[in-house]
């Protein structure tokens, strides 16, 4: 029975999981919704985790399997985590080795570059920047979560534009093409009548945002960026840009260059942040080295090779992100 690896990158919206053999090669792929323990009940975020992995499992065909490690690299507080409750399941689908825990960031980093120095910027449901030194955490700027930061961030953007959107219906705030887009997104249209003192549109929608829990938010960050010619979206867009760019700026050592991973569903609609960066990293008398990262897919797996001693030169970096693109272009059990 040969040996096999779990790398699992959690994040605030989506959970992925791969099973790939010692070489980095993806034998199976599973995702689930965001297992971030910031945003959920320890035991929701490990049921996403938990389903993200049986389903990979599951894509890798019949086993057993000798899973000698699962590597998680998470997105949230590691002290919320149903640990527990992980291994148990893992145990059962064949894990022989530990759990053992890393921050999505080093995860997205990973996915761009084997480089041990340098800066992630992650804007995704989340957001903040990050410094990383011989591969480890140096300093973070924000990602404190939804509650205390994640500022630029798809939930920042969607609670602000679920914030325009009612600004506007009660008569307060400025006229948005956002509201009718949100008021879609949630099925709600205009009936005639009023309820509670409200016009019925916006006594819907308030129920409706209220019937989220609140990283969903994030989900309405798409209709943002898809409005850029509309003054609130465009100045919504704007702040996200400014409020990373800012992060950047605290996080960056002149003394210490190496690339910028740049990662995150949001990232790459604003634009102004890579300018930005630029910019800063100029400013010093360097030459900027930004890179985009899809996920933390690639990094997930790199940091479970090197947990179980095995380098990864630039061949197997190249080798398992094909592999991973690979896999993931077929369907999978969500």
């Amino acid at each position: 029975m040969s040996r096999t690896l779990l790398a699992i990158d959690v994040g605030g919206s989506t959970s992925r999981a791969y099973l790939v053999d010692e070489t980095g090669r993806c034998l199976g792929h599973g995702r689930n919704r965001g297992g971030n323990p910031a945003s959920n009940t320890p035991d929701l975020a490990a049921a996403a985790i938990i389903s993200a992995v049986e389903a990979a499992v599951v894509d890798a065909g019949p086993g057993p399997f000798d899973i000698a490690i699962a590597q998680i690299a998470l997105a949230g507080p590691q002290a919320h985590v149903a640990v527990a409750r992980l291994e148990e399941a893992f145990r059962r689908l064949g894990l022989s080795g530990p759990v053992v825990f890393a921050g999505d960031v080093l995860a997205m980093f990973a996915s761009a570059t084997l480089a041990a120095d340098g800066y992630c910027l992650i804007a995704g449901t989340g957001a903040g920047v990050v410094r990383i030194r011989a591969g480890e955490i140096d300093r973070v700027v924000d990602l404190a979560g939804w509650l205390l930061g994640d500022r630029g961030s798809g939930y920042w953007l969607g609670h602000e534009a679920a914030k325009a959107a009612v600004a506007e219906m009660e008569g307060r705030g400025d006229a948005t093409a956002l509201t009718p887009a949100l008021l879609a997104a949630l099925d709600i249209h205009d009936p005639p009548g009023r309820r509670q003192g409200r016009p019925m549109p916006l006594r819907q929608f308030i129920d409706g945002i209220y019937a989220l829990r609140p990283i969903e938010l994030a989900k309405f960050a798409p209709i943002v960026v898809a409005h850029p010619t509309d003054p609130v979206a465009a100045q919504l867009i704007a702040q996200a840009e400014r409020y990373l760019v800012g992060d950047f700026a605290l996080a960056f050592d002149p003394s210490r260059p190496g690339p910028v991973v740049l990662g995150g569903g949001v990232v790459s609609h604003l634009g102004g942040v890579r300018t930005g960066i630029a910019e800063i990293i100029r400013a010093a008398g360097q030459q900027p080295d930004i890179r985009l990262a899809g996920d933390g897919s690639v990094g997930a797996i790199v940091l479970a090779l090197r947990a179980v001693g095995i380098d990864v030169d630039e061949t197997t970096f190249q080798n398992i992100a094909a592999s991973v693109a690979e896999r993931t272009a077929r369907p999978v059990v969500a």
